[in-house]
């Protein structure tokens, strides 16, 4: 149920993103505003964004195989890398044509359609964002959070674009290639943020070290036994956790393996996490 709405909450805002974008490029095309155009291509790079938050809750679900033997939870990870790419391309090329404006400007035509086009803009994504917020909430997941968090930062990147272009409307010179400078600017700090989360995905880095020592002195505490090392490996949206305990080697198969469950049990409990391995080895 939780995945299912997830799911559909993405895809909606996914869908609802790509609509804005196209509106905002089409109408920047009539009325030659930088600043549409680069907050049309700013929500077509959320709209993808929100495609990979879609695409990852749905490759979660699938069971594990003998070819994907850890799960599917990466492949999302790799998708936000290659999106993270694809983004700065439209950031670099926004900031050229703002550049290009600066040198030879372009007078903008209909800035009223403009500035409504934009209000309009900020107005559904940031709606659109507090209903995706409210779900990713309600169910702790944790990639629709951070879509939410994306459609906060489209709706207010187009409230900039409104304030650019309306002070060029008073007059106010080279504006609107300004008002593209910013919305690229957050588009690059969109792109640096995917990069490098994705980047510590793909190459096993794990950016929470205390989580390490918070295991080990958990376990220490609540049972009384060493623990030799904790290992993680970051899933995407969860990480695999491998705890090495040290054990009484008199203690019988049976008894070590029943220990080892309630460890397990424990932790999962504790740490909500339940990719948890407790190896065990005699003292």
């Amino acid at each position: 149920m939780a995945f299912q709405e997830g799911r559909n909450a993405a895809w909606l805002s996914m869908w609802t993103l790509l609509g804005i974008g196209v509106v905002e490029v089409v109408v920047s095309s009539y009325t030659s505003s930088l600043t549409l155009l680069a907050d049309g291509l700013d929500s077509m790079a959320d709209a993808l964004i929100s495609f990979i938050v879609w695409f990852g809750i749905y490759m979660i679900q699938k069971p594990k195989n003998r070819l994907f033997q850890y799960g599917y939870a990466k492949v999302e990870s790799f998708a936000a890398f290659i999106a993270a790419v694809v983004v700065i391309i439209l950031g670099l090329f926004i900031v050229f044509h703002a550049y290009e404006r600066i040198l030879h400007p372009v007078e903008t035509t209909h800035p009223e359609i403009t500035l409504l086009t934009l209000l309009g803009a900020g107005i559904v994504s940031l709606h659109r964002a507090f209903r995706v917020h409210k779900i990713a909430k309600k169910y702790n997941l944790i990639s629709l959070k951070l879509d939410a968090k994306n459609s906060i930062k489209d709706g207010s990147a187009s409230f900039i674009g409104f304030g650019s272009v309306l002070a060029g409307y008073f007059g106010i010179p080279y504006m609107d290639s300004i008002g593209s400078m910013i919305i690229a600017g957050y588009i690059f700090f969109m792109a640096y943020v995917a990069l490098k989360e994705s980047t510590f995905v793909l190459l096993d880095a794990v950016n929470n070290t205390q989580l390490s020592d918070n295991i080990r002195t958990y376990i220490e505490k609540e049972f009384s036994i060493p623990v030799s090392k904790v290992l993680l490996r970051p899933l995407g949206h969860s990480l695999n956790i491998e705890v090495h305990v040290v054990l009484d080697p008199l203690s019988t198969l049976k008894e070590s393996h029943e220990f080892v469950k309630v460890i397990r049990t424990s932790l999962i409990k504790k740490f909500k996490n339940s990719e948890i391995l407790v190896i065990p080895y005699p003292r």
